[in-house]
């Protein structure tokens, strides 16, 4: 090596120059202590301590590495190592929206029926913009800009809401934020068209067709006298049925509600109900034997061929509902019917016509003298 000083070359091993004297710069390298208790290295005229956090192997090297975290500032070795053998415990990072879902995703969204967990994790791809984010750095301002660029219309930014206060609400019970910011978002309007229930006259078309032989349209008729939902019709098997009873149990769907009460059907139903069963080419005992889309095929052409309007299925159970309402049905005993929870929402589902409230007004008496 060369003097540092008068740059004359010298053994190795030198702490002097031999030619001028100059005292050689011994390198400073770090200080290493047994048992894991750290090091301390010289760093001008401080001392940083250095020590392990966490040991890990590398099964693709075949190493192992260490990780390690430094703290300088110490104006004596004595002090940077007695650091380095305790130092002070981390502070955990603030969780980020995506710690929260990953944590309900797996312990409470499960519970939920599988076509809402479905739409849920959709609405969690579209709030990945978010996900890195900590939750106590999220505005009111970041969530309602990624619904509104993510979510066009009412029911999939109803869904984004939904995942967002579910992991706000963990997080204000975690001390991980003040309030659910979820609360604060705003929708945009919900723009549903309303279903219409079949009229009396497409009821008598829908009979004629099938006493002439249509047996596809058994199908409609069995979803507007018992409320059936689509879904539910496809589900439901030959073996679900109480004759005794007039009752379909095991093919509801969705809501606790529906899954639990039975679904009734009247006496004059009872014979299109076996026709049905006994026209059946299912294996496994599927009333209708056909999967959904070619269902919806089937359910279509059948109504042009009877020469109604091509009303949704939905509209089936529309009518059911307003023709109990017409008929004067408590209103308990309608929701029963339908298997709604919330009378609210057995609401939705009548629609009676001016005619029909013209012949309700007309009930209306004088009134009676005292």
């Amino acid at each position: 090596m060369k003097c540092r000083k008068c740059r004359t070359e010298i053994p190795d091993e030198s702490k002097f120059c031999l030619k001028c004297g100059a005292k050689q710069e011994v390198r400073q390298g770090v200080k290493s202590r047994g048992n894991g208790l750290g090091t301390a290295i010289k760093r001008g005229n401080t001392w940083t301590a250095i020590w392990t956090v966490e040991i890990y192997p590398d099964s693709e090297e075949k190493k192992i590495h260490q990780k390690r975290r430094w703290k300088g500032g110490f104006k004596t070795k004595t002090a940077a190592l007695a650091y380095a053998a305790n130092p002070e415990p981390e502070q955990a990072a603030s969780p980020t929206l995506r710690t929260y879902w990953e944590s309900w995703s797996r312990t409470e969204l499960p519970d939920l029926s599988k076509s809402k967990q479905t739409a849920l994790k959709i609405a969690w791809g579209k709030l990945e913009g978010l996900a890195g984010r900590r939750m106590d750095e999220l505005t009111i301002d970041n969530l309602q800009t990624c619904i509104d660029d993510k979510a066009q219309t009412y029911y999939p930014a109803k869904d984004m809401k939904t995942v967002l206060s579910h992991l706000f609400k963990r997080a204000v019970a975690e001390g991980n934020a003040r309030t659910n910011l979820a609360d604060f978002i705003r929708l945009p309007p919900l723009e549903e068209k309303e279903l219409q229930p079949f009229t009396e006259l497409e009821l008598h078309k829908l009979w004629s067709a099938y006493g002439n032989g249509d047996t596809f349209v058994g199908f409609v008729l069995l979803m507007i006298y018992t409320g059936m939902m689509p879904g539910e019709l496809l589900a439901f098997k030959a073996d679900m049925v109480d004759w005794e009873a007039s009752e379909i149990r095991g093919c509801g769907l969705k809501t606790k509600k529906r899954k639990e009460t039975p679904i009734v059907f009247p006496h004059m139903i009872a014979p299109v109900l076996a026709n049905l069963i006994e026209r059946s080419s299912s294996r496994v005992g599927y009333v209708v034997g056909m999967n959904k889309d070619n269902f919806y095929a089937a359910y279509h052409a059948a109504l042009r061929r009877v020469e109604v309007r091509d009303l949704p299925p939905y509209s089936c159970r529309h009518t059911t509902a307003t023709a109990l309402a017409l008929g004067n049905i408590a209103p308990s005993v309608i929701q029963e019917v339908m298997r709604h929870t919330k009378f609210s929402t057995t609401q939705r589902y009548i629609h009676p016509d001016s005619a029909a409230a013209l012949a309700a007004v007309n009930t209306m008496g004088r009134g009676k003298e005292c």
